[in-house]
């Protein structure tokens, strides 16, 4: 496993210039589970707005006091706050207000910083069309831009466009991504064993902020490990 030192450091979120709409991460105080909510607005000082998250189709309540947890994606930094509810609202939409945060942890993202963990999934090649069909797959290292992608067959050349289904755990908790990727090209590696494998590096690509904070926590994870 390749570790290296993350850069950390604190900012304020009004210097972020966060986009309204754009996906956060919110994780109630003490529990595993997170939540994808929306950013609505803020006003410095005042409050930051999202929507309420939502559970088997259901909006989860929130109580005034609640303390919360907050990561995100802009850019190439990941960022995280405690926060707490202040108020909801069912009224014209629900949604609610959090406290403002003095301040925020963010780490810069380098694309040097892979993690070597068995990821199983599967691959269909978008760019042969109707022919295209699904192969199983694994992954020998990823990262948040790319990773190591090792099939039992030949499955395209160099730049042709992928998807990858990837089954990873997070906190516990089981999640697939569906991820398109381009071929980078074939990696040449000694064959373990009796193994029957073609090796390729592939780059990530269209990544939504769903996707980025789902790569990001996963190899977060493996870093802590």
């Amino acid at each position: 496993m390749e570790k290296q030192a993350l850069q950390e450091s604190t900012t304020e979120l009004n210097s972020l210039r966060l986009r309204f709409g754009s996906m956060l991460q919110l994780q109630f105080d003490e529990e595993a589970a997170r939540y994808h909510v929306r950013l609505i607005g803020y006003l410095e000082n005042r409050s930051i707005i999202t929507t309420l998250p939502v559970k088997n189709q259901r909006h989860i309540p929130m109580r005034a006091g609640q303390k919360l947890n907050i990561r995100m994606m802009v850019n190439d930094q990941a960022c995280a706050f405690v926060t707490e509810t202040l108020q909801t609202f069912r009224s014209p939409y629900p949604h609610a207000h959090l406290q403002y945060p003095v301040d925020l942890v963010t780490n810069h993202i380098r694309k040097a910083v892979r993690v070597e963990t068995r990821v199983d999934g599967s691959v269909t090649n978008k760019s042969i069309g109707d022919r295209a069909k699904e192969v199983t797959c694994y992954l020998a290292d990823i990262s948040e831009t790319g990773a190591h992608l090792v099939t039992p067959l030949r499955i395209g050349k160099t730049g042709d466009e992928i998807r990858l289904e990837l089954d990873v755990t997070i906190g516990n908790i089981p999640k697939r991504l569906s991820i398109d990727a381009i071929l980078c090209g074939r990696l040449k590696v000694r064959a373990k064993d009796e193994e029957r494998a073609i090796h390729y590096g592939v780059e990530f690509m269209n990544l939504d902020d769903d996707l980025k904070i789902g790569l990001i926590a996963f190899v977060y994870s493996k870093l802590a490990g």
